[in-house]
């Protein structure tokens, strides 16, 4: 029977430590047997390698803004505990090891058998990729197969965290911008080509991720200099022709969604606005024969009858106009960066202004009108009427949310943040 020697041994329970998830048993091997940063398993991958392709263990992998919030703070209240925390210092530990090396040693190690660089950039592993530049800067420098920085392959896979470190590079930032890969595609046409289907499917519904590419689009032509705007590729496309031609089917999509969601509310705006127009001419209670006036006019309840009824009908038909202006649109590109998205948001929060008031009218003039001599049944009914206005809110409330997010705050995921790389 071959038994393993001590050296395999700690080889293979340092790479099956980390695969695992062990890091305090992985950081505890590396003290004590600092060899076992260069060493290699079967498909001649050092731990780097391994944790280059697990971004899962540094961060939660969501790139929207409420997550990066919560991120920021996770990482602010369980400093030096956290998994994530030790999975850095694992890294850290390792890559301190490794730069003791010669630098031919070195730069054979990263990019043999894969570019880990990249395999991070493509997989958004920020918190592994800022560890290793904060302690070697010229990294920036590195190019892939296709002649791109990791800069240029954040843009491609669409990683804002990543992208950001553009910003702390100072000058250079021109130009590593101003570089092009090997089909002459500079850094904005790459933020012009379709992003991955993972990275669209953060957003939910076809117009919210067209908006999103086009957020991206325009960040990246903030930090280009004005004639790359106009540069050609090998295929002889600017940057906005190429965004064109790749999201020609996903606008389409987003014009096909738009209308699908405008034309079904638009119905249930009608639908209340017809609602509310009759009630206003069925005052509850009556009137009086004398006088005409309502029979109830002095009552509270009366008061917010007509005021909820009122505030239904205008909110309604506010409703249907915005609903009606998606239906006419042009559906141009641009469109879908604010101009519909505004339009779609106050159409929403219309319609549920509008069901919220027709229900408080409906439940005033029952109680006006058979409150008398039903005790609690009024009650129950009051109650019960508001259970369509809550489903409505929870059912519409994340498009809502998502859509104000995307609109309004997307771009604050651009925002560079200070001493990203120590």
């Amino acid at each position: 029977m071959k038994y393993l020697t001590k050296g395999t041994a700690m080889r293979c329970f340092l790479l099956v430590s980390i695969q695992v998830s062990m890091v305090d048993l992985a950081m505890e091997m590396l003290r004590n047997y600092t060899a076992l940063a260069t060493v290699r398993n079967g498909s001649n991958e050092t731990a780097l390698h391994v944790l280059a392709r697990r971004p899962s263990e540094f961060t939660s992998q969501s790139t929207g803004l409420w997550s990066r919030i919560t991120n920021s703070f996770w990482k602010f209240a369980y400093e030096g505990n956290s998994k994530q925390t030790k999975a850095l210092q694992l890294v850290q530990q390792l890559w301190e090891e490794i730069l003791k090396l010669d630098h031919q040693v070195v730069m054979s190690l990263i990019k043999y058998p894969s570019q880990l660089l990249f395999d991070a950039t493509r997989l958004g592993n920020f918190e592994f990729l800022a560890a290793l530049l904060s302690a070697y800067p010229d990294l920036f420098w590195e190019l892939d197969g296709k002649n791109r920085s990791i800069i240029h392959v954040a843009v491609l896979h669409r990683h804002a965290s990543i992208f950001n470190l553009v910003h702390e590079i100072g000058f250079f930032k021109d130009f590593i911008t101003a570089m092009s890969d090997d089909e002459d595609n500079n850094i904005l046409h790459l933020a012009a080509k379709l992003a991955p289907q993972n990275q669209l499917n953060l957003v939910s519904g076809a117009a919210l991720q067209m908006q999103r590419e086009l957020v991206w689009f325009e960040e990246v032509k903030k930090i280009v200099q004005p004639l790359s705007t106009e540069m050609k590729n090998k295929n002889g496309k600017t940057p906005r022709e190429l965004f064109t031609s790749e999201h020609k089917e996903l606008l389409r999509k987003g014009e096909s969604w738009m209308k699908n969601t405008a034309n079904s509310c638009m119905l249930v705006a009608t639908i209340i606005a017809t609602v509310v127009f009759s009630a206003a001419f069925s005052i509850p209670g009556g009137i009086a024969d004398k006088t005409g006036a309502p029979n109830f006019v002095k009552e509270t309840a009366f008061l917010i009858f007509a005021i909820s009824d009122g505030v239904a009908l205008f909110s309604s038909s506010t409703s249907m106009l915005m609903f009606l202006y998606i239906l006419t649109s042009r559906y141009a590109e641009n469109d879908f960066l604010k101009s519909l998205p505004l339009k779609l948001m106050v159409g929403l929060a219309s319609l549920f202004i509008s069901m919220t008031s027709m229900m408080i009218a409906f439940s005033t003039a029952f109680y006006l009108s058979c409150h008398y001599g039903l005790g609690f049944v009024s009650d129950f009914i009051f109650i019960f009427a508001f259970v369509p206005v809550v489903l409505f809110l929870f059912l519409q409330y994340p498009l809502l949310s998502d859509m104000f997010l995307s609109t309004y705050c997307s771009s604050l995921i651009f925002q560079p943040r200070k001493h990203m790389i120590q």
